[in-house]
């Protein structure tokens, strides 16, 4: 196949990153919950079920956040390089980002409107929710959680490993990969409770963030723009929140 990405330089993984990438995958999913869990359980114990869920997915965002570094530290060192070259630039792209985000988000929602209608289904995001209790409850750890934790290890997993990868083959399928797999990261866990219907809406729900993030990471060259546009557009969007319950 010939390729398509000669004036893109996104920086490269070594094969030890993709392959500890690749297998650090059902632990992001699965396995950092469960230690998480034990961890509170052991460690910070609390009778208050909603304040014990919001300790276990703090602790859930540390382990991963740390255990990524450790994976790809080199990986996001050389991004770190590529951020001090880009200056002031680094503005201009996460306005652009911004922008073209809740453009594509306005047409994602207007997309699901007519879905819901023609799919006959009642369109409910269980991420959401979950997101929404958690700010509600511990509005402070889930600042710390959303903005300053998942951020990185998302873009890590998703733009980093699988947009990085396929990127010289394909822009197409670097994009199309990256912005699926991003998306049914925040859904998967509720896909065998629902109908297939709204598995569908809440993967288009995902697909503009998951396309503007992959874009800005190859404008500027450093996976740390899109990292700083995924905590920025989070941070919008809890503020958001609060201030419409405070309304």
């Amino acid at each position: 196949m010939q390729k398509d990405t000669k004036t893109f330089d996104l920086g490269s993984l070594r094969r030890s990153e993709w392959i500890g990438g690749l297998l650090y995958w059902p632990m992001f999913l699965l396995g950092s919950t469960f230690l998480a869990y034990f961890l509170v359980r052991w460690l910070w114990p609390t009778s208050n079920a909603a304040l014990n869920s919001a300790r276990i997915n703090l602790t859930y965002g540390i382990l991963n956040l740390g255990l990524v570094t450790l994976i790809f530290r080199r990986y996001l060192a050389d991004q770190l390089r590529r951020l001090t070259g880009i200056g002031w630039n680094l503005f201009g792209h996460l306005f652009l980002g911004l922008l073209a985000y809740f453009g594509l988000t306005y047409a994602a929602a207007w997309a699901q409107q007519l879905l819901t209608s023609l799919l006959g289904v009642t369109y409910a995001n269980a991420n959401q929710s979950a997101v929404e209790s958690y700010t509600q409850t511990v509005p402070g750890l889930a600042i710390v959680q959303l903005c300053l934790l998942a951020p990185l290890t998302e873009e890590v997993l998703t733009r980093g490993l699988f947009f990085v990868k396929l990127h010289d083959r394909s822009r197409f399928w670097a994009y199309a990969v990256s912005m699926l797999i991003f998306s049914l990261a925040h859904c998967w866990a509720v896909i065998p409770l629902q109908p297939i219907g709204v598995t569908l809406l809440n993967v288009l729900a995902y697909l503009p963030a998951g396309w503007v993030l992959a874009w800005v990471y190859e404008r500027s060259g450093s996976l740390w723009t899109s990292v700083f546009l995924h905590a920025l557009i989070n941070a919008i969007a809890l503020l958001a929140q609060i201030l419409l319950r405070r309304a």
